[in-house]
């Protein structure tokens, strides 16, 4: 079965608006009908633009073309789990922040459920869950941003152990430092 994508689906509501539109002056009076005709057409172009508007709006704004980037698993599966973290950056108090890889979630849990396991080894300043930009779904894997004494100890404790039925998968995330 195939999957009906949203553009296709305003594509096909706009089609009907202008059918619809056409049917709709042949029915009433000619100043009625042009009337109806130009909001079709508008709801026809407007279904046309909206995925290339929400596509350009959406696409990232550097001059310079990004680095191509390592798949989570690939980059976990070639680095050691006891390697150095990259450094993410320092919070206010001056402290280091990491950002650990978190592979192999179960595709129900959400943000809270992870930063509540995650803050029992220190602080954590952001969980992001990764999700597929066209359903929506997530993927099963995330990152989780926290101070860098509560990430080797998370990375040591929660590495390759079940989590909601599943076995996690810890590692350092491959990141630039920030300047």
């Amino acid at each position: 079965m195939t999957r009906v994508t949203p553009a296709s689906q305003i594509v096909v509501a706009a089609v009907i608006a202008v059918v619809a539109g056409l049917l709709a002056g042949l029915m009433t009076s000619f100043a009625d009908s042009t009337l109806i005709s130009l909001v079709a057409l508008f709801t026809l172009l407007g279904g046309l633009l909206t995925p290339w508007l929400a596509q350009m709006l959406s696409a990232p704004r550097t001059a310079k073309p990004a680095p191509a980037a390592k798949r989570p698993q690939a980059a976990a599966a070639e680095s050691p789990a006891r390697s150095k973290p990259a450094t993410s950056g320092h919070n206010a108090d001056g402290s280091e922040q990491v950002t650990l890889y978190v592979g192999n979630l179960p595709f129900k849990t959400n943000e809270e459920n992870v930063e509540e396991t995650f803050s029992s080894f220190g602080q954590v300043f952001a969980v992001r869950l990764v999700k597929d930009r066209r359903t929506g779904k997530k993927k099963g894997y995330g990152f989780v941003e926290m101070e860098a004494v509560g990430a080797e100890l998370a990375l040591a404790k929660l590495n390759d152990t079940e989590y909601e039925g599943r076995t996690l998968k810890v590692r350092f995330a491959n990141t630039e430092p920030k300047e």
